[in-house]
């Protein structure tokens, strides 16, 4: 029975046909709450329990073993103790089982005894040409067939599904069981849900890809923990772009922890959530921090039509609320549309043109109260043609009822995007019931509210942001190799960026005080003086620079200064002084580059010099970059307005430095694996041109 092709991705989330391995009819049992789900729900297919202690379960015909049974089954679920696991494993692939779920824990993810058994079944696997799932997985809900392959005791107790386009991959089991419940109870017609556990075999980005091709699933949440291809992951997210699905994540661990490198700053700046953030932007997958609020976001997404040009138009029947709200919308730097004179000429008779606000408060309105004031005043907002997405903040108000038909009316239009906000705790279950039989998705709070509207948002103007193709190499650009391994020197790294077209200030290095008088009257004062010492970081803090010499006696005093930091700094070190080109002023640019393994080399673009630290205002991308995409890093600076030219100072060369920033991200490219981190800072930008004044770098 052994297989001789693996089962595909299609058929382990749409399986045929399951044997449950343990089966029995005691719901406090593992096998018994797989079968009881199973059953409840209405799965089609096939079902196999096995239990060689019975000859039928909940009315099914119960089989010995694996290989009793009359076919060669698409899936098997296997939660057996982890002494027996491999033996199971091996029966279930002569079995000619397609893919085993494995429920099984404490494997890897508990130290190197399970890393050694989860390697074991791996390999068992693979001689039977047999996929896994795990271990140390809660299996899959898969609504589309109708299939509840999980533990999870939210499936009994949740009712029958809600069909929809939403679908979830997890690494977190008791997180997939938390969030159906959650989509249940707020109107999210789910696709599909698998739990991926330790991701021994098949591992998120399979399931994406089936997700992808899935014609059930329109949008796709990703619980992540750790990314195991960033490269597929990359290339699968433009896939389910250009297929109109929209991917939505939320990742543990997005502290920077092992980005500690004290000799750069850019390893600090650039580490593996930010990696995976760049990813994230670059291919339009909406990152969140709540996995709650996703499943939340993904069921209006579902639901909701495209998102057009326009801001959102808020209508509430609470002024404070509204109030409060405004404020919030402002902070969070949502959109908040101006109505058109047409939208207030129909408002006229209800509401005073003070009153005419966004968010508009029906509370305000003229006159004795009737349920037209507030279906005029919804259908207004609605249909102005400012207005993209229509938010209604349903508080405890008269009218009630006919307020809610009213707003499922217009979101059965289907005209524009319609959130509703059902902010009224227990106070109106029979209204949240009236929604969800309507099949409008709600939400109950507002900080859910929020996340909403930013993300419709952030989806729609996120196109600017993708990056399909490879970056084109400018033109003569010759790669050069670096000169050694280890701590590059500042001249070292100057040598390479001059190589590559990075404008550098002229410098020569000197050993006497006479030979620092000779350069510096060949250059021309002022002049820079810079101890050069192998290891040394942090030249300013050790005393080794020394700026605006303006004079020969200035240079030599600087020299005996600085010659006393190099033999305090690095003992028996031969003293190298340059000098060096002094650069007029400018603003200053940090542009550093780490090689992120399995993302690759991250070009981080921000504030330099002095303010790296203080500002933390920097921006990221993976390497190589564009001039127009450097710039577009550029816009996003709470710098920028400096580059522009404010207050009378005349503008950065702008083209000169975003040559410079795309050379820098080419070098790091080519120089590959072997980079650790490069870090030029600053880059002063000037009227006249863009130079790096000081760089380090690290090389494997």
């Amino acid at each position: 029975m052994t297989r001789t092709q693996p089962i595909g991705i299609d058929r382990v989330i749409a399986p045929q046909s399951i044997a449950l391995i343990g089966a029995t009819e005691d719901y406090a049992k593992f096998g018994g709450r797989f079968l009881h789900h199973i059953v409840d729900h209405g799965y089609k297919g096939r079902i196999f329990p096995i239990n060689p202690r019975r000859e039928s379960v909940l009315g099914l015909t119960c089989y010995p073993s694996i290989m009793d049974l009359p076919e060669a089954p698409d899936l098997a679920l296997v939660a057996v103790p982890a002494p027996k696991l491999a033996a199971m494993i091996e029966e279930c692939g002569k079995a000619g089982v397609g893919v085993c779920v494995v429920v099984t824990a404490k494997m890897a993810e508990f130290g190197a005894e399970g890393a050694a058994l989860e390697a074991e079944i791996v390999a068992i696997a693979k001689r039977y040409t047999m996929r896994l799932v795990g271990p140390n997985c809660m299996g899959f809900i898969l609504p589309s067939i109708n299939l509840a392959l999980s533990s999870t005791p939210t499936l009994r107790y949740s009712g029958p599904f809600r069909h929809g386009g939403v679908s979830l991959i997890s690494q977190s089991g008791a997180l997939m069981g938390s969030l159906y419940v959650q989509s249940h109870d707020h109107g999210v017609g789910l696709a599909g849900m698998v739990s991926i556990g330790n991701q021994a075999d098949l591992e998120l980005c399979d399931f994406l890809e089936g997700f992808i091709a899935d014609p059930a699933t329109k949008v796709i949440c990703l619980y992540i923990e750790g990314v195991k291809s960033p490269a597929r992951l990359r290339t699968l997210a433009l896939r389910a772009r250009a297929a109109g699905k929209t991917l939505l994540a939320v990742k543990a661990g997005r502290t920077d922890a092992g980005s500690t490198l004290a000799h750069s700053h850019t390893s600090s700046l650039a580490g593996s959530f930010s990696a995976f953030e760049t990813l994230c932007r670059e291919t339009s997958i909406q990152v969140m921090d709540d996995p709650d609020s996703m499943i939340l976001v993904a069921g209006i997404l579902d639901r909701a039509p495209a998102m057009g040009a326009g801001g959102i138009g808020v209508v509430c029947s609470s002024g404070g609320g509204g109030a409060v709200l405004a404020d919030r919308m402002d902070l969070a730097g949502l959109p908040v549309a101006s109505y058109a004179e047409v939208t207030r000429a129909r408002m006229d008779a209800d509401f005073q043109r003070p009153h005419q606000n966004n968010p508009l408060d029906l509370g305000a309105h003229t006159g004795d109260l009737e349920f037209g004031i507030f279906e005029r005043g919804i259908h207004a907002v609605h249909d102005d043609p400012g207005v993209a997405l229509l938010t209604y903040v349903l508080t405890p108000q008269p009218l009630m009822p006919q307020t809610a038909q009213a707003l499922i009316d217009v979101w059965k239009r289907q005209e524009k995007p319609v959130l509703m906000v059902l902010n009224t705790s227990r106070f109106a279950e029979d209204l949240r019931q009236m929604f969800l039989a309507a099949g409008v998705p709600v939400v109950a709070r507002i900080d859910d509210a929020l996340r909403v509207m930013s993300t419709a948002i952030a989806l729609r103007d996120a196109q600017t942001g993708i990056r399909e193709a490879a970056t084109e190499r400018p033109a003569g650009l010759v790669a050069t190799d670096a000169p050694r391994s280890g701590f590059l020197t500042e001249p070292e790294v100057k040598t390479l960026l001059s190589g590559y077209g990075v404008a550098v200030p002229h410098a020569t290095p000197c050993a006497t005080p006479d030979e620092a008088v000779k350069a510096a009257d060949a250059i021309g004062y002022p002049v820079v003086l810079k101890g050069v010492a192998d290891g040394v970081v942090h030249k300013s803090d050790l005393g080794l620079v020394q700026v605006g010499l303006d004079s020969a006696d200035a240079v030599r005093a600087a020299f005996a200064t600085i010659a006393g930091a190099i033999a305090n700094a690095a003992p028996g070190t031969a003293v190298r002084i340059d000098v060096q080109q002094m650069i007029g002023a400018g603003t200053e640019l940090i542009v550093g580059v780490t090689n992120e393994p399995g993302f690759g080399p991250q070009l981080v673009v921000g504030a330099g010099g002095l303010h790296v630290e203080l500002l933390k205002d920097v921006t990221q991308a993976s390497a190589p970059v564009t001039p127009l995409e450097a710039e577009a890093m550029l816009r996003r600076l709470r710098i920028w307005p400096l580059l522009e030219g404010v207050r009378g100072q005349a503008p950065a060369d702008l083209a000169s430095l975003c040559q410079a920033i795309s050379r820098i991200s080419w070098l790091a490219a080519d120089l590959g694996d072997r980079l650790v981190d490069l870090e030029v800072n600053p880059l002063r930008a000037t009227p006249q041109g863009a130079y790096a004044l000081d760089g380090r770098a690290t090389l494997d």
